[in-house]
């Protein structure tokens, strides 16, 4: 029966890795559906990402592979599975829209559980894809008492991740704390380099030729 999985490699960088890991994946006759790689020149890490088909033994190609990076490598082979996924919002759609469109069209490997957001102008937006949308005013509360509001709403989903879709408030430390390792926010590269409004333009003001977003 064939297999998917992700196999995710960092470790100190070192000539000959990309070879070495793919002849792996070809000795075992395993297809490469997808494969980033990225080194950290200050720190000298190289990083890889692949996703890989075929007939094989997870145990088998997890040793096979840790005997052609270092030792010290971090090395995970994963077989993936959908995510669940509880949305934060405000009031712009971008961002939320373009997970909408993505998620409908299946290019979203994941299920969205509800959308929460603390204005009700994306409810219309939401409701055309199903998807349940619960508005949370934070009007007459302090951010502790709209967030344990908001905590209270999410822990009725079961999920993965929590993902940020320009929701326009800054969350607690105890928020974060709550929801370790489960809460994915994408911002402008830029930061804390360019603050405040205008990121990209301030960037172009002064010279700057690379552009991109962070995700944490």
């Amino acid at each position: 029966m064939e297999q998917r999985v992700r196999v995710l490699i960092d470790c100190k960088d070192k000539k000959g890795l990309v070879y070495k890991i793919s002849k792996v994946f070809y000795d075992r006759d395993l297809n490469i559906e997808n494969n980033r790689e990225f080194v950290d020149k200050e720190h000298s890490k190289f990083f890889m990402r692949t996703v890989v088909t075929g007939n094989f033994d997870t145990k088998e190609l997890k040793n096979a592979l840790k005997e052609v990076i270092p030792s010290e490598a971090n090395l995970q082979v994963i077989e993936p599975k959908r995510k669940k996924i509880v949305i934060l919002a405000t009031k712009e759609s971008h961002a939320l829209g373009d997970i909408l469109i993505r998620h409908e069209a299946g290019e979203l490997d994941a299920n969205i559980e509800a959308v929460i957001a603390n204005h009700d102008t994306l409810e219309g937006l939401v409701n055309r894809f199903d998807i349940p949308f619960l508005n949370i005013s934070a009007e007459g509360l302090s951010r502790e008492e709209h967030e344990e509001k908001v905590m209270e709403i999410i822990d009725r989903y079961s999920f993965d991740y929590i993902v940020l879709a320009k929701y326009m408030r800054i969350l607690t430390p105890k928020f974060v704390k709550n929801y370790d390792k489960k809460i994915i926010n994408i911002h402008h590269s830029f930061l804390p380099a360019f603050i405040g409004a205008n990121p990209y333009k301030q960037a172009h003001k002064r010279g700057v030729k690379i552009i991109g977003a962070t995700a944490h």
